[in-house]
């Protein structure tokens, strides 16, 4: 168990730093965007990324997880899988996003109320999804080949190309949404034609039609999924704009965009998971592994959790201007929504390694209708807070649908005592931290971060520990304190 958590840590620490490098932009430049960009602005790119992200999703395929199952769990030819997934994504999504150019007129009227304006902008995004598809290959083939340090270093250069331009386009050529769309679409180009470049070396163009076959087999049931589940963290957006204004769309992704730090983290655990995954499950102890997995996640994201969501109002006066500090109360519903999807990713083992892909659709599809529900009921009503209410409770309802599922098909036993532990010291010590005062930020920040430090000595003192990991926690201070001294 240690060395298994050891190399998911380890794997998940880079990917994460990758990940980070790569997706944090939107909260890395909070600072630029909010004094650069009114709400309005900031509402209007989160719905053309948004629309953007569909459409990409759309067009992968399901291809990137099909990789995976072709190369590790089946035995695949790694260059001939690459290649031929490679040429499949490129051809359909030419098809695809030139379509979506021809109708981005009428698209965005139905978006915006107007295409003035706003049809050239979709047509600049559908070009940067249309290449960020060969970056669906690319990073899939690194993380198959465990080649960790190469992508966290592509994802660095990525991520200090695209602030450059950012603050290029926004603050020197004050170029407001436009300068935003161009940046990206820049950044885009590119890292596609390195990326090609590489790939043409790598794996070459071939194109085998019975391994895509087999890969779309996998890959093409959960495309409906993974769409569905665009449409549950985004859906928001367009029914904040339809109920209230882009301005409210605008302060409630600066809140999600903080809460999307949670979102990251799991993500970095995601990039490593599939190889981790499949490998456990070939191991003949692989249902003690796993279960045992959830619980050591939940430890170390209950906590993460905790961090956003008790300082949510110290991150968003600290990184944003006062137009924008209605955005905090939405933090840790968001946050919450995050470790919800977290811990479907982890139990989601039945279905991704019997080959029951399939039923990944229906689940999504039900947490979306449940979200749109939501989002009709509660947006009217509640604003930016019932966004964020109705994609909490959908994904909680994700969460709870996919388990069932996935016990269905290979049961896991899971430690609900330890994991019922960890819910209630976070919910005791959030409800603590609604207490402090809030007058003084650095006052408040302090009294915060005292609370969370007794967050492992409450675990303890709910006896969640087993006695092997007390004595690897004793063995671990032990060594700590020892190093201390050695270099006093």
């Amino acid at each position: 168990m240690l060395e298994t958590l050891k190399g998911l840590g380890r794997h998940s620490l880079v990917y994460g730093l990758g990940a980070l490098a790569s997706k944090l932009l939107a909260f890395v430049l909070l600072p630029v965007y909010t004094r650069y960009l009114t709400p309005d602005d900031y509402g209007v790119v989160a719905l053309l990324t948004t629309t953007g992200a569909v459409a990409a999703l759309v067009a992968e395929l399901g291809l990137g997880s099909a990789l995976f199952w072709s190369v590790i769990y089946r035995g695949e030819d790694e260059r001939r899988a690459a290649g031929s997934a490679l040429v499949l994504l490129v051809g359909q999504g030419v098809l695809l996003f030139g379509g979506l150019a021809i109708v981005a007129g009428p698209l965005a009227g139905l978006i915006f109320g107007t295409a003035a304006g706003y049809a050239g902008l979709l047509r600049l995004v559908f070009l940067t999804g249309l290449l960020g598809l060969v970056d669906i290959v690319f990073l899939a083939l690194l993380r198959i080949r465990e080649r960790a340090g190469t992508y966290a270093a592509a994802a660095i250069g990525r991520f200090a190309l695209g602030a450059l331009l950012n603050v290029l386009f926004i603050v020197v050529l004050r170029r407001g949404v436009e300068g935003l769309v161009v940046a990206g679409l820049l950044t885009a180009a590119i890292a596609a034609g390195v990326e090609l470049v590489v790939l043409a070396r790598a794996v070459g163009l071939a194109f085998d039609r019975q391994l895509v076959r087999r890969m779309l087999g996998f890959g093409a049931p959960l495309m409906p999924a993974n769409v569905a589940g665009v449409a549950l963290t985004s859906a928001d957006r367009y029914f904040l704009q339809a109920f209230d204004s882009a301005a409210a769309v605008g302060i409630y992704a600066i809140g999600y965009s903080i809460g999307m730090a949670m979102n990251l983290a799991v993500q970095a655990v995601q990039l490593a998971w599939p190889a981790q995954m499949f490998a456990i499950a070939k191991r003949d102890d692989a249902e003690r592994q796993l279960g045992r997995l959830l619980t050591h996640f939940l430890v170390v994201f209950g906590f993460a959790w905790l961090v956003l969501s008790v300082y949510a109002r110290e991150i968003v006066v600290v990184m944003t201007t006062p137009r924008y500090y209605e955005a905090a109360a939405v933090v840790p519903l968001v946050t919450l929504a995050y470790v919800f999807y977290g811990v479907r990713m982890i139990t989601n083992t039945g279905l991704m390694t019997r080959n029951r892909t399939s039923a990944v659709t229906p689940l999504v599809l039900a947490a979306t209708a449940l979200n749109l529900a939501l989002n009709v009921l509660l947006i009217p009503r509640f604003g930016i807070l019932g966004a964020a209410s109705a994609t909490a409770l959908s994904y909680g309802a994700l969460m709870a649908l996919s388990l069932a599922a996935n016990q269905a098909v290979w049961r896991i036993d899971y430690e609900p005592g330890r994991l019922a532990r960890i819910v209630a010291v976070c919910a005791a010590l959030y409800l603590a931290s609604l207490a402090v005062p809030a007058s003084t930020l650095w006052l408040s920040f302090a009294l915060k971060t005292g609370l969370l430090a007794t967050y492992p000595l409450l675990l303890a003192a709910t006896g969640f520990f087993t006695p092997a990991e007390r004595e690897l926690i004793g063995r671990a201070a032990g060594g700590a304190l020892r190093r201390i001294r050695r270099g006093g």
